[in-house]
């Protein structure tokens, strides 16, 4: 029996379980037990099972020794709040000796030192960002990391967030095992059940993290060959009899069954022959083959007409009552191999996802040293309270069972609502808490709502009160009315108070289909808001004294689809709403594919096609007459093509989201699509794209990477990743779209339900099954119907809950939209309405028509006074006028602060840049020279007339032909570099980058000449790369170098001092600059005990290798000021050295510098330097402590400049 639950009577200790219903103060129920225990209250227990002994925990417990558990980051931040607030208010109450809140009023008179209170609520405040409040995962992660010994987990582990790919990756591989050798027909077969492996991981996606899911039937040793011939064996010998005795069938039918004649017989036998006749139908099976079983030919026989004989017809029955198929088989494999796949890849890569966590700790307690880890956790965590206990699932519950069961001097606290368990489909399992609530010694009950007004609570009990078992599990999910706390405000309406529960049917005939419904219902729903909005501008609708606003109407919804058929009414109505359950990525959106079109146009401003596709992009909002005017207007077409040269050189120069964001003002996009329908949505879906690709390149390789990998992401979106779930388009007060999944814990003054008849019958045969040692769950893939019926009754019950939780989220009044609605088109009057929960609840579970419903919401309504039985109105009404808002005068806000302007993360091209400015943001990108732009426009007008010899001299110029060729040195192994295997790879990348194959030979030479060239050293044997192994170099080495105060006067000095190449240069010409510097290193090898660097050069210098010699290399060197990026990489280097390599002495292992352009080798093309001793230790110093001589600082001259 559940105890009435007292916050400052209940036992804090041994396990317990609180139910709290909606709206009865859950939080505010944990927020006040965490008090008690952090201040040791407890009086003793006056009755029950526990009489006489003490309620409060052996001592008082800080934060850190009290675990609070939920399940989203989003509650957990929540939870630390309202904890956090609770703790405050009550130290300022025991500082002040009183308090207006009755439970801290009583702890005043409870507790007996107030001045000892108040500095343990102090010690906690103070320590609240410590407080052991954590997901289920993080708590997990927690134990596992802090006590890896007794767990056995690894200390170096990579954290996926994600694991859509891993898995995608293991049912690809899987499939490419078991299918690809298989013949045409099984292959056929397995496509025609899943055409893709996405297909197959869709099905089986739900059961891969549920390792104690049982498959029935049991997976034996037969193969899926074995299965395949068998059951093509089966299906022949029915093809086979029926060809051979096609003239007795139509001899024991024709006539002698009722309705086996004229043109439709026919068919029948034709289609059936048809299907005889194929030898590559597989498993199809003509539905017409049923009409020649012979339980149906009996049962059609004429009067007087003779029994069929036949034994085909016999053999088609067992055919029908078994159908041949490998469905289960393949399933029952794929899910055991595509598990362990998964497993040993991330096993290999060191990798953990979250249901990691729970099996690897579940697996740890359950271990020999298990006891040992359970002692250390509970000695950690003195008391645990599990909130949203009703959607734990087996492995939850083991993990806290373990660790606190039959333990009397700690406490697991178990807070949920049963009837709120509504999230099945992530693997939550209200059995598990049927099982625990069977398991505790007592469980206790919060029953009094706060959050709803009085008529809708006991609208809401009523309601559930209509049938005899409201959540079918009655024995354990008993539905006990709450009382309500009583508000004094409520919906008036022309001065009358509104009824708390409209109830709308839709009449006017006998039943209607989904389709039909959904669209009345959402015209119904726009109409009333419109009338509650046009009658709350007239001072008609309130709430008290408040006149109903657009955001205090929330329409609840079950997917994302009804949401949209909500949003198009109202905004055909002009009325402004937001869906907040959008978890679509920003990548499927058609904002992305115009983005798309636009870099590419912003890349090759000059090619005709990607300017006008970007053009015709909705952003630009050009009509066709406008698009068309530019192929006659020559000087438009012109000025188009510097504007988007202008966004490639600030997307070059300042990144891709400054880029976007020019092209936002430049073309006033802001206001033209807030203009437009849905144009909020569409702003920040392009505002969200652009921080998204801004992030995206800063872990890429120059613009064409960031080209390609938008590309690919637009063709195959998906993933789980967050930061491309579409973001709230707007924070205004509108009219709210939600999932009931996502109100769940929310409340909304006015709530419309206007879907609720809505539902999807159980298609997955997966029930649970009691027995001794708990519960199981089961998937049974033999086709028993049985199955599928518990299926569905357990669908029917978490609907039941779902609507429980909808029917509870508003606070003054309900809209349900109700109707006879049936499934499919056919024309029966009798509805599915009982196959709903709305349904099961009116018509008490029984099948019915309309006038069943009818009837049901007449004897409601008269039962409830609150509940109203209406038509509602389908007139579309005319859009709602805007309102005006009045507003003051705007004033000018002035700014006060200080900007620091000189800490950036810089680049070596940013410091070689001339002029007062710097890099203001990373543009030092892998695989990319800044010159060979520049390089490559000057070169274009040089191009003869017919096309040159291929050779590494014409092969292509600019950036992409140095990208590719940085990445060729960067992909391949430069010991077993050559032959056809070197031929594909340099093949791929040329087709990849857009290149013409023909291109391969040219590169493959000149690849292997670049291996093979000797690099001389100056210290003994000389190096060739090919001769370097994969453990002694690193590609790409990425650094971050902290900066001082550097100023160019004074690295310019220290260069010229030290380094000849320097010294005939012209001084740096940066602004003073602070923060990091950022770059990319091509090539780090060891060679005889010293370190190199190496860098590769795409500049073409000319067209011989005489171009190449060692005073051209310095003649390049300088003008692009290499030398600057060789001493910089060396401080680098020497950085990473001085912390990696005991005994480092730079004389003895710095080995020195090579710059490779490509196109000179092997003749030449080799430069080769060793910078000083004493140039690399100044710059160390200069970086590390700055420039101290003084100087106008960036800040100064930034706000000289303005």
């Amino acid at each position: 029996m559940a105890n009435p639950l007292n916050t400052l009577r209940f036992p804090l200790h041994g396990e317990r379980l609180i139910e709290a219903s909606a709206g009865t103060g859950k939080t505010y129920t944990i927020a006040g037990l965490y008090l008690r225990l952090l201040l040791g209250h407890g009086p003793l227990i006056e009755e029950g099972a526990d009489a006489g002994q003490p309620s409060a925990h052996e001592r008082p417990l800080s934060v850190t020794e009290i675990l609070v558990v939920t399940f989203t980051e989003a509650a957990t931040a929540e939870l630390r709040g309202r904890i956090r607030g609770r703790i405050h208010e009550a130290r300022l109450a025991f500082m002040r000796g009183e308090s207006k809140d009755d439970l801290l009023a009583q702890l005043l008179e409870e507790v007996e030192d107030h001045e000892l209170a108040a500095r343990r609520l102090l010690a906690a405040e103070r320590q609240m960002d410590e407080a052991a409040v954590f997901t289920i995962h993080g708590f997990c992660q927690r134990m596992l990391k802090q006590n890896a010994f007794e767990s056995g987990a690894l200390f170096e582990t990579e954290f996926l967030t994600d694991d859509s790919q891993l898995r995608l990756q293991a049912v690809s591989d899987y499939w490419r095992a078991e299918f690809y050798p298989v013949d045409k027909t099984l292959a056929s077969a397995v496509r025609a059940l899943w055409p893709s492996p996405a297909a197959l991981l869709r099905e089986m996606n739900g059961w891969l993290d549920n390792s104690e899911l049982e498959i029935h039937p049991a997976l034996g040793d037969e193969t899926l060959a074995a299965r395949h011939q068998a059951a093509m064996a089966r299906i022949g010998a029915v093809k086979d009899a029926w060809l051979a005795q096609t003239d007795e069938i139509r001899r024991q039918t024709d006539g002698q069954i009722s309705r086996y004649t004229g043109k439709n017989y026919e068919g029948w036998l034709a289609k059936i022959a048809d299907w005889a006749q194929d030898e590559s139908s597989g498993y199809a099976i003509p539905k017409e083959l049923e009409r020649f079983g012979q339980t149906v030919l009996e049962e059609n026989l004429k009067k007087g007409g003779a029994v069929p004989t036949l034994p085909l017809f016999s053999q088609i029955d067992e055919l029908l009552a078994s159908r041949p198929g490998i469905r289960d088989l393949i399933l029952q494999r794929a899910a055991k191999v595509v598990r362990s796949r998964m497993q040993a890849s991330k096993r290999q890569a060191h990798q953990l996802s979250f249901d990691d966590l729970l099996k690897d700790l579940d697996g740890a307690l359950g271990s020999g040293l298990g006891e040992r880890l359970c002692e250390r956790i509970r000695a950690t965590y003195r008391v645990a309270m599990i909130d949203e206990f009703q959607d734990t699932d087996p492995q939850q519950y083991r993990i806290f069972h373990r660790l606190y069961g039959g333990h009397t001097d700690t406490a697991l606290l178990m807070i949920g609502d049963p009837k709120q368990a509504i999230y099945g489909f992530r693997g939550a399992d209200i059995f598990t808490y049927i099982q625990a609530r069977r398991n505790v010694s007592a469980h206790y009950t919060l029953g009094r709502n706060w959050r709803s007004s009085s008529a809708l609570v006991a609208a809401v009990n009523g309601l559930f009160e209509q049938a005899k078992d409201p959540f079918i599990y009655e024995a354990d999910i008993p539905f006990l009315p709450v009382e309500a706390q009583g508000k004094s405000k409520a919906l008036l309406l022309d001065g009358a108070t509104a009824p708390v529960l409209h109830c709308w049917q839709l009449s006017g005939q006998p039943t209607f289909n989904r389709g039909d419904y959904q669209s009345k219902m959402a015209r119904a729903t726009a109409a009333e808001i419109h009338r509650l909005l046009t009658l709350a501008r007239e001072g008609k609708a309130l709430i008290g004294d408040q006149a109903v606003k657009a955001g205090d109407i929330a329409v609840l919804v079950r997917t994302g689809s009804e949401g949209k058929l909500v949003q198009q009414e109202l905004a055909r109505l002009a009325i402004a709403s937001v869906y907040l359950s959008n978890r679509e990525s920003v990548l499927e959106q058609v904002e992305a594919r115009e983005i798309l079109l636009i870099l590419h146009a912003c890349q090759n401003p000059s090619e005709e096609r990607s300017l006008r596709a970007a053009l015709a992009t909705g952003l630009f909002d050009l009509d066709a007459r406008a698009l068309d005017g530019l192929a006659s207007d020559e000087r438009a077409w012109e000025s188009a093509v510097q504007e988007f040269m202008e966004y490639r050189s600030i997307w070059h120069r300042r990144g891709v989201l400054a880029m976007l964001r020019a092209l936002l003002h430049r073309r006033n996009l802001a206001s033209s699509l807030l203009a437009s329908p849905y144009g909020e949505r569409r702003l920040t879906n392009f505002l969200h794209l652009g921080e998204l690709l801004q992030q995206v390149s800063s872990e890429l390789d120059g613009e064409y990477a960031l080209l390609r990998w938008l590309g690919e992401a637009v063709s195959r979106p998906g993933g789980q990743d967050a930061e491309q779930v579409l973001r709230l388009e707007s924070e205004r007060k509108l009219v709210q779209i939600v999932t009931i999944h996502k109100s769940k814990g929310l409340e909304y003054p006015l709530v419309f339900l206007p879907f609720i008849c809505s539902h999807r019958t159980a298609e997955t045969p997966l029930y649970h099954e009691a027995d001794e040692a708990g519960n199981r769950t089961i998937l049974d893939l033999t086709g028993a119907e049985g199955s599928l019926a518990e299926a569905d009754r357990e669908r029917l019950a978490e609907d039941l809950r779902l609507l429980y939780v909808a029917l509870t989220r508003g606070v003054y009044a309900t809209w349900l939209g109700l109707a006879p609605v049936r499934s499919g088109n056919g024309k029966s009057e009798k509805t599915e309405l009982h196959h709903t929960a709305i349904g099961y609840l009116l018509q008490k579970g029984e099948e019915g028509d309309a006038e069943t419903l009818a009837t049901a919401l007449t004897e409601l309504s008269q039962a409830l006074p609150g509940v109203a039985v209406g038509e509602p109105s389908l007139t579309r009404p005319a859009p709602l006028p805007p309102e005006e808002e009045l507003l003051g005068e705007p004033q000018v806000r002035h700014f006060t602060g200080i900007l620091e302007r000189d800490w950036w993360i810089s680049s070596y091209s940013g410091l070689a840049a001339q002029g007062h400015g710097h890099s203001k943001g990373v543009l030092a990108n892998p695989g990319f020279d800044d010159e060979v732009v520049t390089e490559a426009a000057v070169l274009a007008a040089e191009q003869p007339e017919e096309a040159p010899q291929p050779s590494i001299f014409t092969f292509p110029k600019g950036a992409r032909p140095g990208t590719l060729l940085h990445s060729l040195f960067e992909t391949i192994d430069f010991q077993s570099a050559g032959g056809e295997p070197l031929a594909e790879h340099i093949a791929s990348l040329l087709l990849q980058d857009g290149f013409d194959e023909s291109w391969a030979p040219v590169l493959q030479q000149q690849v292997e000449a670049v291996l093979d060239t000797p690099l001389e050293t100056g210290f003994g044997e000389p190096v060739r790369l090919r001769d370097l192994a994969p453990e002694h170099k690193q590609v790409e080495l990425e650094f971050f170098l902290p900066m001082g105060r550097v100023t160019a006067p004074a690295l310019t000095a220290l260069c010229q001092q030290h380094d000849p190449l320097s010294r005939g240069n012209k001084p740096l010409g940066f602004a003073t600059v602070q923060g990091m510097l950022k770059g990319f290193i091509d090539l780090v090898f060891e060679w005889q005990g010293r370190w190199y660097l190496l860098d590769y050069k795409s500049n073409h210098l000319g067209m011989s290798p005489a171009d190449y010699s060692r005073p051209a290399l310095a003649r390049a060197m300088a003008e692009h000021r290499y030398d600057l990026q060789y001493q910089l990489y060396s401080l680098a280097l020497h950085r990473l050295l001085t912390l990696r390599l005991p005994g480092y002495d730079f004389e003895q292992h710095f080995g020195g510098v090579f710059y490779l352009f490509l196109r000179g080798m092997p003749q030449g093309g080799i430069f080769h330097t060793r910078p000083s001793r004493e140039l690399v230790l100044g710059l160390d110093e200069l970086f590390r402590n700055g420039d101290r001589s003084g100087g106008v600082s960036s800040t100064e001259l930034n706000e000289v400049e303005a």
